[in-house]
């Protein structure tokens, strides 16, 4: 057996393994492999501005294929840089490994320049780390470390020692891995137990989380077939679509007002795949019954039906043994009423007239007319996180965003690991002010690798969501607003073609120019300051605190 480096060994192991992207920033722990990347063509690098993005990337990719991604960074600082986004994959339980540089091995432990214990920082949000000081371990650890990714479904990370890259290891290339995942065998009793509480409801609802997706048309049918009105969690936006006359929209900040009726007044909540949700918004008296086949995401209340399993399987059994439920028209009725106040409330909040400011709901219902009904759309952390939530009608898009971790930034990065994963998709990236000036430098490397990704700056020259949040808690806003630059003129520095759009009369010739052109494309959109009005919440007089 011919002994290759160890720089080779992972490429090629990378490579057998199905990895075609590695996301990252050069650094001078990690040049040998840098190295054997640039001189082969089946692993594409991409070339970061920095280190959180790439892991932003990885991570973003990971939710969209729901296989292993690897990013990669230098160590010491570039090692720290990838945390952020390293976290946020931890959070939302997608499967990355991070491959990082290290000092040499002989330095391990002293106090050298840009060294730090790599493992134990990562191990609040990882589920194996390792440094590898010795070139006859790296194809244990390597298989292993993408085996518990795929597996566990999280960060995984090796640490290279700089010296270990180019020694050499006689350990073969494994082309044949195990199942990845087995489905979970549906726990028959407690299903039981769920369809005969069902069979008895008379006003029910469903909850939908990105768990659900897969088995989308399956949980319509039942739900269908029940009457019950459907509530989509951001996840799960687009898996149903939203002119669908049983959809209320979202559940907490980004529902609805009738989607907060329908509970008040429901006997039964049907819970598939949501791994979280804003439990204060599900009211005390309504019977749960939530299938999962993760048993940390199961909701902890009184009347709560828990029911283990994989979800096509369970929701298959509980059609069977709902053949005979009649739904209850009555209730039927008030869903798809509900329905139209929804639909109406959503008019009501989004007219205005040619010469206003743009809203940011008025871009969300401007975006839905337009964008492809497969489009991916991205999405950073913030005030139009919710609005498009509460006001883009779905039809079956993706939206890709950072869910627990919620960390400013994400959509930028995310919109181009989408492209580059899946390049006959229509990619949108809507993004905050404040969110893309924290990864303001990747407009550069979508225009490097020539994406046609059109990002929406939505520009209210703060941080609206801080805002809100302060003035609610009586607090006199402070530190929440920003000193921008032209986005539109940035962009155009950068060789994208950019609009911008100041009032609402431009706003939807502006959007479609630019989701045709073609091209990476940036509008800047002028939009009011922050707006958002809490739901009320007193619809929900049982709620539990």
């Amino acid at each position: 057996m011919q002994a290759k480096t160890v720089a080779a060994f992972i490429t090629e192991q990378l490579r057998e393994w199905g990895i075609r992207r590695i996301y990252g920033v050069a650094g001078d722990a990690i040049l040998p492999w840098l190295d054997v990347l640039g001189k082969q063509m089946d692993i594409r690098f991409i070339q970061c501005r920095h280190e959180a993005s790439a892991a932003m990337m990885a991570s973003a990719e990971a939710k969209l294929t729901g296989r292993p991604a690897v990013c990669t960074a230098t160590s010491g600082p570039g090692f720290v840089n990838l945390l952020n986004g390293l976290a946020d994959a931890h959070t939302d339980h997608v499967p990355v490994i991070a491959i990082t540089g290290q000092i040499e091995s002989y330095k391990l432990g002293g106090g050298y320049k840009q060294y730090v214990q790599q493992e134990n920082m990562l191990t609040p949000i990882s589920h194996f780390s390792t440094v590898v000081a010795d070139p006859r371990a790296i194809g244990e650890v390597l298989h292993k470390a993408y085996m518990t990714a795929a597996q566990q479904k999280g960060v995984t990370h090796l640490a290279v020692c700089q010296d270990i890259w180019a020694q050499e290891t006689n350990h073969p290339v494994i082309s044949a891995l195990p199942a990845l995942h087995s489905a979970v065998r549906l726990d028959r009793t407690t299903a039981s137990q769920a369809a005969e509480i069902a069979r008895s409801a008379r006003k029910p609802m469903i909850l939908c989380g990105v768990g659900a997706r897969s088995s989308i048309s399956s949980v319509q049918r039942l739900a269908e077939k029940l009457g019950a009105g459907i509530l989509l969690s951001l996840g799960a936006k687009g898996a149903i679509a939203s002119s669908h006359p049983q959809v209320l929209g979202g559940l907490g900040e980004g529902g609805n007002h009738a989607g907060l009726e329908a509970l008040a007044k429901a006997d039964l909540l049907m819970i598939f795949g949501a791994t979280w949700f804003p439990r204060s918004y599900i009211p005390a008296h309504v019977t749960i019954i939530q299938i999962d086949e993760n048993l940390s995401s199961f909701h902890a209340a009184e009347k709560l039906i828990p029911v283990r399993g994989n979800l096509e399987e369970a929701v298959l059994f509980l059609e069977d043994r709902l053949q005979a439920y009649e739904p209850d028209e009555n209730w039927r009725y008030v869903i798809h009423a509900l329905h139209q106040e929804g639909m109406k409330e959503l008019e009501e909040k989004t007219a205005q007239t040619n010469e206003e400011r743009v809203k940011p709901q008025k871009v969300m219902t401007a975006l839905d007319q337009l964008v492809e009904t497969d489009a991916i759309v991205t999405l950073d952390t913030g005030e139009h996180t919710i609005w498009f939530n509460r006001a883009f009608r779905a039809e079956g898009q993706v939206p890709l965003f950072s869910g627990k971790w919620r960390t400013m930034g994400f959509g930028l990065p995310a919109a181009i690991a989408a492209k580059l994963t899946a390049p006959d998709k229509q990619v949108v990236a809507i993004v905050g002010d404040g969110g893309l000036m924290m990864t303001l430098g990747e407009l550069m490397t979508m225009v490097e690798y020539d994406l046609p990704i059109t990002v929406i700056v939505l520009n209210n020259h703060g941080l609206g969501l801080e805002e809100v949040k302060m003035k609610r808690a009586g607090m006199t806003p402070f530190a929440t607003s920003m000193m921008n630059p032209s986005f539109f003129k940035l962009a155009e520095a950068c060789g994208i073609h950019a609009y911008r759009i100041n009032d609402v009369g431009q706003l939807e010739e502006g959007l479609q120019t630019a989701l045709q052109a073609g091209k990476p494309a940036l509008v800047e959109v002028q939009t009011t300051p922050p707006t958002l009005d809490p739901l009320n919440k007193q619809l929900l007089i049982h709620t539990q605190a």
